[in-house]
């Protein structure tokens, strides 16, 4: 594919960040080849003296892919018909994505005009509009060129043959008579974006890395962290992304402060770039990301290294800087943040997405190779057998259904026969999550890909799936499910405003909303299942995010702390936020038996007890009142974990093996 990139465009920050951008600095670190933008020449690294810049793009859009016949591998064909648009007149040059932009007239759709004041019009829907009006403009384009014989004429049959539109991810249609095209290579595309933005040394892999060497490419490869984590920031070329109207910068939508913000990372999120596990590595270890897209562009740093604020976005505040994080005694992100992305991305060639995994977490793997021999099995299980004897966050993970039993996201893993322990059948967590097990709680992972664990201390509790959950046998469809939404958001508006709601007097449906809100919102997991204790109170029922139904289970004692980031909006604008501390959330793994009496179990999601005591107002939330204990307090990570399980200890030690 082609792409298209509008100089003189408008960017969606909410203020002007160049003076900042400009004067950011990078680290230590200089890769051993770099770019000089200058004059587009390869250049030791070390020639960069005030740091370099990054580029994060996505392959397939830069130029043609072809499948070799000879080894079923694909390589890349640039036939410099990459478009740089000239005198771009942001108010009035449109852009279309290439889904958007008809083949010929008789492709345009007649839609019914709306009205363009409707306060709530999707951005999707602009795109109708912009289509309806597609033939108007076709033909004025062509009075105008009658008249101006001089004027580019983008949508002459001769160009469209020689161009192709449908080659393209996006494309101009310029209104202006201003706007002029300039066909180019993607490196001459790149070199224009650096020019435009003051960039003086930047690191692009088709020219940094040596493509025909192959030991030198992997230790290239292996060096990677090290090139994106010292950079300035990171400049990402994302064509899907543009600026759709200009009223959008005006109006607020959710936690972006503009319209166009919202849509920006909308395009973003839902573009080529964002689905690939090498640019998941390459924004992960970035302190700062400006995105570049068609027509319009932010810039973004991470929240959780400055106190400098910005907008709230999966960038900002999820994302970014994963290397860089500072929870307790903890300076990065943990496993269940990566996977929680990685497992919904896609690569070129399956060992890639463990590669980009290795690099995320490259003080894990000192002494692993990175290798494209060694067999696809034997890659992902090393992988996953290494992390998980370093780090148990990885049993972080829920179901991955809403309420309607829709998937949420596609889990891009099934095809790797991956163990159910990975997190491959739900998804994970995506804060800092701090696990501890319990002291006497043993475990190794064998040459199978089965967990070993043996312990005295485990509950095995009987749950009741969620009757407005994806399990029940009345379960909700979308649109109920959005109207249980809205009534879960009215309980929780009604007991944050005093309006007569006591939990502990309120009935069992009031509760499980009031949970059902609490799990979301935490975990970004769906409730589908809850645990009542016999004996005790309403208030003491407790909710589960699970990857299949059951009626038992068993409640594995490591405890998983979510860190949960506190955002404090600044005084002068709401719009814009930091990090304040963390609030602190716990939950255990769970196991379902395969079959009865086997010892066989599957890892199926979470039991989420409660909130630490020190932040909740409501005993209800607190992990302590899930065992009755409300006057038990001010207690950490190892204390609580020995608390929860110190009257539920076994004769005798239970082997639990996890496929």
């Amino acid at each position: 594919m082609y792409i298209i990139y509008c100089r003189n465009q408008k960017t969606v920050d909410l203020e002007d960040k160049t003076n900042y951008r400009l004067s950011v600095t990078g680290g230590d670190y200089r890769p051993t080849w770099l770019v000089r933008v200058s004059d587009w020449k390869k250049v030791p690294g070390t020639e960069a003296v005030d740091g370099y810049h990054t580029i994060s793009y996505c392959w397939e859009q830069s130029g043609e892919v072809v499948k070799n016949e000879t080894d079923d591998e694909y390589s890349l064909v640039d036939n410099g018909k990459h478009c740089i648009i000239e005198g771009y007149q942001v108010y009035e040059d449109e852009i279309y994505r290439l889904v958007d932009f008809p083949n010929t007239e008789d492709d345009v759709q007649e839609v019914e005009e709306e009205d363009d004041d409707v306060e709530n019009l999707q951005h999707e829907n602009n795109d109708a509009n912009k289509e309806e009006h597609q033939e108007d403009r076709q033909k004025d384009n062509k009075e105008k060129d009658k008249e101006d014989p001089s004027k580019n004429n983008f949508n002459s049959d001769e160009e469209e043959e020689a161009i192709g539109y449908k080659e393209y991810v996006s494309w101009c249609e310029p209104t202006s008579e201003t706007a002029t095209a300039r066909y180019v290579t993607y490196g001459e595309l790149l070199q224009q974006v650096c020019k435009d933005f003051q960039v003086e040394y930047v690191w692009y892999d088709k020219i940094c890395i040596d493509q025909e060497d192959h030991k030198a490419k992997l230790s290239e490869i292996q060096q990677m962290h090290k090139v994106y984590s010292n950079a300035r920031y990171t400049i990402a070329i994302i064509p899907e992304v543009r600026r759709y109207n200009q009223k959008d910068l005006k109006d607020d939508v959710g936690d972006c402060a503009y319209k166009a913000l919202g849509c920006l990372i909308d395009d973003a999120m839902g573009s080529c770039w964002f689905k690939r596990s090498w640019t998941l590595e390459e924004v992960m270890m970035s302190r700062r990301i400006l995105i570049v897209g068609a027509n319009t562009n932010m810039f973004q740093h991470s929240l959780f290294r400055t106190d400098i604020p910005t907008t709230l976005d999966i960038f900002s505040g999820t994302l970014l800087d994963f290397g860089g994080r500072a929870v307790t005694q903890y300076e990065r992100g943990t496993v269940n943040q990566a996977l929680a992305h990685a497992h919904f991305r896609t690569s070129t060639k399956p060992q890639d997405v463990i590669h980009s995994l290795k690099n995320i977490f490259y003080y894990m793997f000192y002494d692993i190779e990175a290798s494209h021999s060694t067999d696809i099995k034997t890659i992902f299980n090393n992988f996953y057998r290494h992390v998980t004897t370093i780090e148990t966050s990885i049993l972080c993970f829920g179901s991955p259904y809403n309420l309607a039993g829709y998937i949420m996201n596609e889990n891009m893993m099934h095809d790797y026969n991956l163990p159910s322990w990975t997190g491959v059948n739900g998804r994970h967590v995506r804060d800092i999550v701090i696990a501890l097990a319990h002291p006497q709680l043993e475990y190794h992972i064998d040459d199978t890909m089965f967990i070993s664990t043996t312990t005295k201390y485990y509950w095995k509790i009987s749950i009741t799936p969620y009757d407005r959950g994806c399990y029940s046998p009345s379960r909700p469809d979308m649109e109920e499910h959005s109207s249980i939404l809205d009534e879960m958001d009215r309980v929780h508006q009604n007991r944050i405003n005093g309006e007569g709601i006591d939990m502990t007097t309120a009935n069992k449906d009031v509760i499980l909303l009031a949970w059902l809100r609490k799990i979301l919102i935490t975990t970004n997991l769906y409730m589908t299942h809850y645990y009542e204790p016999q004996d005790g109170l309403i208030t003491q029922i407790r909710p589960l995010s699970l990857t299949e139904d059951c009626e038992e289970c068993i409640i594995l004692p490591i405890l998983c702390a979510i860190n949960t980031p506190i955002h404090i909006p600044v005084e002068d604008d709401k719009r814009i936020c930091t990090i304040a501390g963390y609030s602190v959330d716990y939950c255990f793994p769970v196991l379902q038996e395969c079959t009865k009496g086997t010892g066989r179990y599957r890892a199926i999601g979470i039991y989420y007890i409660g909130e630490s005591d020190w932040l909740s107002g409501d005993p209800t939330f607190q992990w302590n009142h899930s065992i009755g204990k409300d006057d038990i307090s001010g207690k950490g990570i190892k204390e609580i974990v020995n608390i929860l399980f110190e009257n539920h200890a076994h004769d005798v030690p239970k082997e639990f093996i996890i496929e």
